[in-house]
C-alpha cells in the first residue's frame, strides 16, 4: 500500500481500500474475462455442432421417414419458422443460399423455398437433399419453369434435369462437398437459364469469378 505524508487517517485508509480493490480487480479481472469467453467459446461449439446435425443428419432422417414426420404438427411447425427465417437471408449477396420461387404444382399458389446454390454450366445447380418427393422440386418439374434470387441476381431458369456423379459433386467447393457427402446427398437438380437470359449472361459467375474481375 502507498503511504501519503500527512493525509488525514480517513484520507489514507480510503487510499489503502481503494488499492486493495485495484488489486484484487486486476488479480480475479483476467480471470472472469477468460471465464466469459471460455463460455463463450462453448456457446459457439455447441451452435456450430447444431447447425452441423441440422445440415448433416435431418436430411438422411427425413428420406427415411418423410411421411411420419409430415404427419407430425411440431415438426411441420419448426419447418415453417425455419423456411421462414432463413427465407429473409437467401437470395442476398452475403448468402450463399437461393431463394427457389416455384408455382404450385395443383394449388397454383406462388412457393418460396431457400435452398443451397451453386454455378454450374450454362445455369444453376441446386442439391436434391430430401429426395423427389419435395414439393418445390415436384412444382418446378412439372412448369419446367422458375425463378430463383441468388447472390443479389434474380434468374430465370428452365429445362431442370436431375444429375449425379463426380462432376456435379466437383462443381461445389470442398467444405460443400464434405457437408453433401455426410449428408448423404448424391443428387442434384440442374436448372438452366432460360433462352433470353442466357443470351444476356453466357455463364453464370461464382463469387471467385466476380471477385476476380
Amino acid at each position: 500500500m502507498t503511504f501519503v505524508p500527512g493525509a488525514p487517517l480517513g484520507a489514507r485508509y480510503e487510499l489503502e481500500v481503494k488499492e486493495v480493490l485495484m488489486g484484487i480487480d486486476k488479480r480475479f479481472g483476467g480471470q472472469r474475462r477468460a471465464k466469459r469467453a471460455n463460455i463463450i467459446l462453448v456457446a459457439v461449439l455447441a451452435l456450430g455442432g447444431v447447425v452441423l446435425t441440422w445440415l448433416v443428419l435431418l436430411p438422411r432422417i427425413f428420406r427415411r421417414n418423410r411421411d411420419l414426420l409430415l404427419r407430425r404438427g411440431p415438426f411441420k411447425r419448426f419447418l415453417k419458422r425455419y423456411n421462414d427465417m432463413t427465407r429473409n437471408i437467401s437470395g442476398t449477396q452475403r448468402s450463399s443460399w437461393g431463394l427457389l420461387t416455384h408455382v404450385g404444382r395443383r394449388s397454383g399458389r406462388t412457393y418460396q423455398t431457400s435452398l443451397g446454390t451453386h454455378p454450374y454450366r450454362d445455369g444453376l445447380l441446386l442439391p436434391l437433399g430430401y429426395g423427389t418427393q419435395t414439393d418445390w422440386y415436384r412444382n418446378v418439374m412439372a412448369a419446367g419453369t422458375c425463378t430463383l434470387a441468388w447472390k443479389g441476381r434474380t434468374y430465370h431458369l428452365e429445362r431442370p434435369e436431375v444429375i449425379s456423379g463426380p462432376d456435379a459433386m466437383r462443381a461445389w467447393p470442398i467444405r460443400d462437398r464434405i457437408l453433401l457427402q455426410l449428408a448423404g446427398i448424391h443428387d442434384f437438380v440442374w436448372l438452366h437459364q432460360s433462352g433470353e437470359q442466357a443470351t444476356e449472361s453466357p455463364q453464370v459467375e461464382s463469387p471467385a469469378q466476380q471477385a476476380a474481375r
